[in-house]
């Protein structure tokens, strides 16, 4: 019995290095680190996760580790973990800022509610899109799939071994521009239509001056957007498919690179 309480001891400082970088992925999803989620539940969460992970990745973990060689390389360990959950948040920050675009050309900005899961205020396109970017990836199962990129990245990326270089960076812009791409590609058919509306009431303003634009084009212009944007819905579901698994796989990418360059570096320090 002696025996095996020193054996469990010797694995807690290799399971703080799990469970930093599986916290960084929680704290990096928009779904686990909103305000309105109590902090016991995070915890819960991480500790559960980390549990579940442990015992798969438990041979790509150091064996002489120490408390002190822990509590350091958990910086590292939570900025692998944020790296990863900002790669799966990418769809959702997406979807947030094509309702964004909508909202401010369609003339919607100004009614804004809270927003629990992003804790600010943001229209009512902003949430509409959100959640059905949210059911979309539930539906595919993408968050079996995040666990999945996370576990590879313990064979990838062995704790205490990152680095983090000009790669880390060429990672982020990235995926910033992909986030900017699917925006635009989601709100694109709403703001085309927007443009449309807006060359037909310039026309009509033109033609018909008795007529009081500014009474019907703002309802008009509303009317639009919302159609145009409820028929983009019923049609972005592969479009979001896409991006959800370009993000996942650019992040096993970028794992994957770490790794040849760890063995690279070995390589030439041996």
């Amino acid at each position: 019995m002696p025996f095996e309480l020193l054996r469990y001891q010797m694995l807690l400082p290799a399971f703080g290095l799990v469970v930093a970088r599986v916290a960084g992925l929680v704290l990096a999803t928009p779904m686990f680190s909103s305000k309105q989620i109590p902090l016991p539940i995070k915890i819960w969460l991480i500790a559960t996760l980390s549990l579940m992970a442990f015992p798969v990745v438990q041979p790509h973990l150091p064996t002489d580790v120490t408390i002190g060689m822990a509590a350091t390389g958990m910086v590292g360990e939570l900025m692998i973990g944020y790296l990863l959950g900002f790669a799966a948040a990418i769809v959702f920050y997406s979807a947030q800022t094509g309702g964004k675009i909508i909202s401010h050309q369609a003339g919607m900005a100004l009614g804004t509610v809270f927003n629990p899961i992003f804790d600010e205020e943001s229209t009512v396109l902003d949430q509409v899109w959100f959640f059905t970017v949210t059911a979309v990836f539930l539906l595919a199962r993408g968050h079996i799939a995040v666990i999945m990129v996370l576990l590879s990245s313990f064979e990838n990326v062995p704790p205490l071994l990152a680095s983090f270089d000009g790669s880390v960076g060429e990672f982020l812009i990235a995926m910033m521009s992909d986030m900017f791409e699917l925006a635009i590609r989601l709100a694109g058919p709403t703001i085309l239509a927007l443009f449309v509306t807006s060359l037909l009431m310039g026309f009509l303003t033109k033609t018909m001056p008795q007529l009081n634009i500014l009474s019907v084009g703002f309802s008009l212009k509303i009317g639009a957007a919302l159609f145009v944007a409820a028929i983009t819905i019923g049609f972005a579901e592969d479009m979001i498919l896409n991006a959800i698994d370009h993000s996942l796989d650019q992040a096993g990418a970028f794992f994957e690179t770490s790794a040849t360059a760890l063995i690279r570096g070995g390589a030439d320090a041996g």
